[in-house]
């Protein structure tokens, strides 16, 4: 192992037996089987086959949802426990925070609980002293150390056990979700000790966090794990796109499940197996250049078998296509209107009003047969648009699997004939553990307008990415609205982030009105007079977003909100400079106020 790594893990495996009722467990304590020999559905990978290295110094970050594997990762790398399979190797003295609050005692005082974790990591005497001195300074609790720990406030008991357990000074600084103690000032405090500690001894730090942002202001690499598996590894910016088009993405298989169940409730259990679905997606998640006409698809067969598809169907329920298949449109797709096009029944695709830009159709087999016969099937129709259009046409199996079947490119204003096979090799997508494809940086937002065309500019007007602090800057942009029913004051929103990862300043606009019967398209500018942002580069992302959207604002996750309509990350990155004094470095922002003063 080079000296320079702290961790290298090759192929990590950890998986668990799953039991249905507890007489399992206990057989299994006397009639041992290994795991590769049980039945898939009896075991749970926790890991499979994560890779990485870690290096000396380095701050790391460790994101994914719930159940991904973070905390079990972590667990091995303390050696908490061991794994199925795989190689690990891990220098260093280390010191884990992955649950506080282990071996404190709600019956001793807050210093004997801080003494007797120190002792239980080998300090005691005049250093044990100094460490718990420290804590107690830190935590600001000096009034109830020495009362019984069952008598603290949550907030005074998480303080305390954080600040006991960052008092050491570790080689690697291990934390899994425990940086959201306290209030904000002391979870700001909690920060920047951490910063500290890393930094004054070289420490290497892996932190587990669901707070990803949060988490990036701390690491220089986010390393995300979905299911078990490494789905990207890099720098913070980069992973944080990546892992905000995840959400959307999960989003569309949590609907695509709905409507499976749906499903078999409407057919009373009479068999039937998991949908295939048949879709036109446009390339990168960017909302067309205009609607599109879909008309005539179908299914052909060798043999003359054919099945027209329900795109005219209004139902909202799956429509039954023989005994073999029933077929739904999907529902959370931005369907539009029946039209009559050049003699041909078509439906429209919108270019806006859901935040997966794409349209599509579950396809519902009755039986394993039907299923398989799927493969020799070819799908074709026609497509229409009044602006060329770039779309990929998948197909998912009844397995997951999906495969891009066809590009489609149409012309303007002429129909576009396409016939793809099934069973075509076409070009395999990148999958998530959910049968979706990897999220790429694709583009945000229900495309009910649509934002273009980023510029800086100085106080002398010029397009610049160097501007002075204390004087005016002008961000410009182009817009396109796609609903012609929109008329509202859209808000508009810039968020500045130092170094591309810490959120330092926003700026909101509410007046402007959209009114697409007025003006389908213009230019917004914005100027900051002066310029109050310190030192630093920075990076603005923008977001164009419903009227009240903030004021009245759902919870939703801002990449599967429907009321976003566009939001455009690190379209913008610049320098701030200071060529009058250095007031301005090493600060966020600088205002001026008005001074009064009242001698005595």
């Amino acid at each position: 192992m080079n000296d320079d790594l702290i961790i290298r893990a090759e192929n990590l495996t950890k998986t668990y037996r799953l039991y249905e009722k507890p007489s399992e467990r206990l057989l299994s304590l006397f009639r041992s089987r290994k795991i590769e020999d049980l039945d898939p559905s009896k075991v749970h990978h926790a890991l499979r086959g994560v890779s990485l290295e870690i290096r000396r110094g380095e701050k790391v970050a460790i994101i994914g949802r719930n159940g991904a594997g973070k905390s079990t990762l972590l667990k091995l790398i303390t050696r908490a426990i061991d794994p199925t399979s795989g190689v690990l190797d891990v220098r260093g003295k280390s010191q884990a925070l992955l649950q506080l609050g282990v071996g404190f005692h709600p019956d001793f005082t807050g210093r004997e609980n801080a003494y007797s974790f120190l002792a239980l990591m080998g300090h005691a005497g005049k250093k044990a002293d100094a460490l718990v001195d420290d804590a107690v300074a830190f935590a600001e609790i000096e009034e109830y150390i020495d009362q019984p720990f069952k008598t603290y406030s949550s907030g005074m008991a998480a303080r305390l056990m954080f600040a006991v357990s960052t008092a050491l000074e570790p080689e690697l600084l291990v934390i899994d979700e425990v940086l959201g103690v306290g209030d904000a000032y002391f979870q700001n405090k909690s920060f920047e000790r951490i910063r500290e500690l890393c930094e004054a001894n070289n420490s290497t730090l892996l932190l587990v966090s669901h707070d990803i942002y949060s988490a990036s202001r701390l690491v220089s690499r986010i390393i995300w794990i979905d299911q078990g598996r490494v789905k990207g590894d890099g720098e913070p910016t980069e992973m944080l796109k990546r892992y905000e088009d995840s959400i959307r993405i999960q989003e569309d298989a949590r609907q695509k499940q709905k409507l499976a169940l749906a499903y078999k409730r409407q057919i009373a259990g009479r068999g039937g197996l998991p949908p295939a679905y048949i879709e036109i997606r446009a390339r990168d998640n960017a909302p067309a250049a205009a609607p599109v006409h879909i008309a005539g698809m179908r299914l052909e067969w060798p043999g003359g078998e054919a099945l027209d598809l329900p795109i005219l169907d209004n139902s909202g329920k799956a429509v039954a296509l023989g005994a073999d298949y029933a077929a739904q449109l999907l529902p959370h797709a931005p369907w539009g209107d029946i039209a009559d096009i050049d003699g041909r029944k078509s439906r429209l695709w919108n270019n806006f009003g859901a935040v997966e830009h794409k349209v599509g159709l579950a396809l519902f087999p009755m039986s394993e047969a039907a299923g398989a016969k799927l493969a020799a099937a070819t799908l074709s129709f026609s497509a229409l648009s009044a602006a060329p259009v770039d779309a990929d046409i998948v197909f998912v199996d009844p397995s997951g699997a999906e495969r891009v079947l066809h590009r489609l490119m149409t012309k303007a204003q002429e129909w576009e004939p396409v016939a793809a096979a099934l069973s075509s090799p076409g070009r395999d997508e990148p999958q998530t553990a959910h049968g979706a494809p990897k999220a790429e940086n694709a583009r945000q937002g229900s495309g009910r307008v649509v934002l273009s065309g980023f510029s800086l500019a100085n106080s002398e007007g010029e397009t610049t990415f160097t501007l002075q602090h204390g004087e005016p800057m002008t961000v410009s942009f182009d817009y396109f609205i796609n609903d012609p029913s929109l008329d509202e004051k859209c808000q508009i929103i810039f968020a500045i982030k130092r170094n591309g990862v810490e959120d330092v300043a926003r700026v909101m606009g509410r007046d402007i009105r959209f009114n697409a019967a007025a003006a389908r398209s213009g230019r917004i500018e914005a100027r900051l007079d002066p310029l109050r942002l310190g030192v630093a580069r920075y990076a603005i992302t923008i977001l164009i977003a419903k009227e009240g959207y903030f004021e009245n604002h759902s919870g939703q996750f801002f990449s599967i909100n429907p009321d976003v309509y566009d939001c455009e990350a690190a379209c913008l990155e610049f320098d701030v400079a200071d060529r009058k004094s250095p007031f301005s470095t090493g600060t966020g922002a600088v205002f001026d106020a008005q001074w009064r003063h009242f001698p005595s």
